[in-house]
C-alpha cells in the first residue's frame, strides 16, 4: 500500500513519522480516507511500519518536521532540574578521586572528623544564606524526602487527636500525596483555591484557621507557572495564631530571598538538584522553636532527625552550590529577567495568541508557562525536542487531555483549545539558544496548527 511504504520510506529519512498533510501531498490520501482504511488513522500506520509512537492515547498527534541547520542543544527545562555547575562538578572530582572525605561522618577518627567539617561547613554556607542557625538545617536524601519528613514530622505529634492542616490545590506531588496519606489516617485537609494569577492568597489561609489546625503547608514558588505567594503575610497569619507554618521552597531557595524568622516560617524545604548541585541531596529547615519526629529512625545523625550516615559529596556540593546561588541571586535574577522578556515579545511576535498561565508581576525571574492556541502540547514539546530544544509540557500528552496539569486546571485554562509548555531558564541560557528556536517555532506551529486543523 502506497501510504505504509511512503510512512515507512519517510521515517527511514526523517527519524519521524509523517504528519497527515505529507501523507496526502505525497500519496493523495486525505486524513479521512487514511482514518478510514485504518482505525486509529496514523497511530494505526505507524504500528504496521514499526515508528515508534509516544503513546497509544488517541488524543496524542505527531510532532512536526523540521530541517535544522546549525543544530544546538536549548536547555529550557531548568525547573525540572539543572546541571552541575563548572565550580561544583570540579569539587566533587576532587572529593571523590582524593582520599579525604571518606571517613564516617559520626567516627572519632581523623578522616571521620574531616567529613564532619565538610557537612558542617555546608550547614553553615546555606544556614548563612537563609540567615538561621547551622543547628537548624538538617541534610535529607531529596526535597521529597524533605517535604515528607516536615509534614510528618509535625503531624504524627498529632496521631492521638489528629488535627487539620491547611495547603493548597497546586503543590507539588511530594506535598499533595503526603497529605493524601494523612487524610487515610484520619487527618483533615483543606486544600486552598488559587486566585486568577495562580497564587495562594494570605486571607483565604487565616479565614480556614481552624483551633485544630496543626500545620500550614504552602509552597514558595510554583514549579509549574513561577508564581511566588506572598509567604511573609502568611507567616504572619500563622505566628498570630500560633500554627507551624512550613514551606515548600524546593522552587524558591536560591531563587528568591527567603528569611525564615523574619518570614514566620517553622520549617522550609530545599533541593541540591535545583541549584546545580548533584540529585540526590536534599535539606530541611526547622526552627528550634518547634519540635518534629524522625521520618528515618535509627542512628543520631542529623541532629537525630534523619538517621543514615550522610551523603557527604553531595552534601559539599548542595552547600557550594547554595553559596553561589545566594550571592549571584540579584545579579542573574537581572539577565533573566531581562532575557525572559525578550523571549514573550518574541513569542508574541510569532503567535499573538499566546496565553501566559500565572501572574507576571509576582513570578521568579526564570519561568515562562506559554499556552498556545489551537496546538497540541506534546506534539509541540515531541517537536522542539527533536531540534534540540528541551522544555516540559502542561499535560502527559495534549491539549485537553484528561491528564491535563491540575494546576493549569486550577487557574481554569481552557485546555482543549490550548496547549501548555513550561519555559524555565537558568545559568547557561542565552539570547543566542531563544534566537535558534525562533528560527524553527515558526514552521512548527504552521505544521501543528494545520494537524490540529485536519488539513
Amino acid at each position: 500500500m502506497n501510504i505504509l511504504n511512503f510512512a515507512y520510506d519517510y521515517y527511514e529519512k526523517n527519524r519521524v513519522g509523517p504528519l497527515y498533510q505529507k501523507i496526502k501531498k505525497n500519496t493523495g490520501a486525505t486524513k479521512e480516507a487514511i482514518e478510514e482504511l485504518f482505525p486509529h488513522g496514523l497511530a494505526s500506520v505507524y504500528t504496521w511500519v514499526g515508528i515508534p509512537i509516544q503513546t497509544g492515547r488517541d488524543l496524542c498527534k505527531p510532532m512536526a518536521t523540521v530541517n535544522v541547520e546549525n543544530f544546538r542543544e536549548v536547555y529550557l527545562d531548568n525547573n525540572a532540574t539543572t546541571f552541575i555547575r563548572d565550580e561544583v562538578r570540579k569539587n566533587l572530582v576532587e572529593y571523590y578521586s582524593g582520599s579525604s572525605g571518606f571517613g564516617n561522618p559520626s567516627s572519632s577518627t581523623n578522616p571521620g572528623i574531616l567529613s564532619y567539617d565538610i557537612i558542617r561547613n555546608s550547614r553553615i554556607q546555606i544556614s548563612d544564606c537563609l540567615k538561621v542557625n547551622p543547628e537548624e538545617i538538617i541534610f535529607t536524601g531529596s526535597g521529597s524526602e524533605a517535604n515528607n519528613a516536615a509534614i510528618k514530622g509535625i503531624a504524627f505529634k498529632h496521631l492521638d487527636n489528629k488535627g487539620h492542616i491547611i495547603s493548597s490545590k497546586v503543590e507539588h506531588p511530594a506535598v499533595l500525596k503526603t497529605l493524601e496519606y494523612l487524610e487515610d489516617l484520619g487527618f483533615s485537609v483543606t486544600y486552598l483555591n488559587v486566585s486568577k494569577d495562580g497564587r495562594v492568597t494570605a486571607q483565604s489561609v487565616k479565614n480556614n484557621l481552624r483551633t485544630d489546625t496543626i500545620l500550614v503547608s504552602i509552597m514558595a514558588i510554583n514549579n509549574e507557572i513561577g508564581v511566588i505567594n506572598p509567604i511573609s503575610e502568611i507567616g504572619k497569619s500563622c505566628k498570630e495564631a500560633g500554627v507551624p507554618f512550613m514551606v515548600d521552597a524546593i522552587q524558591g531557595f536560591g531563587k528568591i530571598t527567603l528569611l525564615p524568622k523574619k518570614m514566620g516560617l517553622s520549617l522550609m524545604t530545599m533541593s541540591g538538584h535545583k541549584i546545580y548541585a548533584p540529585k540526590g541531596v536534599g535539606a530541611l529547615y526547622v526552627s528550634k522553636e518547634i519540635s518534629v519526629v524522625p521520618l528515618i529512625h535509627g542512628g543520631a545523625q542529623e541532629y537525630g532527625l534523619r538517621a543514615g550516615t550522610e551523603n557527604v559529596g553531595a552534601i559539599m556540593a548542595f552547600g557550594q552550590a547554595a553559596r553561589l546561588a545566594c550571592s549571584e541571586m540579584e545579579k542573574e535574577n537581572r539577565r533573566l529577567l531581562e532575557l525572559r522578556n525578550y523571549f514573550l515579545e518574541g513569542l508574541r511576535k510569532i503567535e499573538p495568541g499566546i496565553i501566559v498561565n500565572g501572574s507576571l508581576e509576582h513570578r521568579t525571574a526564570n519561568n515562562l508557562n506559554i499556552g498556545f492556541p489551537d496546538v497540541d502540547s506534546g506534539s509541540l514539546l515531541l517537536s522542539l525536542n527533536q531540534i534540540g530544544v528541551y522544555v516540559s509540557s502542561g499535560s502527559a500528552c495534549s491539549a485537553g487531555s484528561t491528564d491535563a496539569s491540575y494546576t493549569i486546571k486550577a487557574l481554569g485554562v481552557d485546555t482543549d483549545r490550548y496547549g501548555i509548555i513550561r519555559f524555565s531558564f537558568g545559568l547557561s541560557s542565552t539570547k543566542e539558544d531563544v534566537e535558534y528556536m525562533f528560527e524553527y517555532l515558526p514552521s512548527i506551529l504552521k505544521q501543528l496548527k494545520a494537524e490540529s486543523a485536519g488539513e
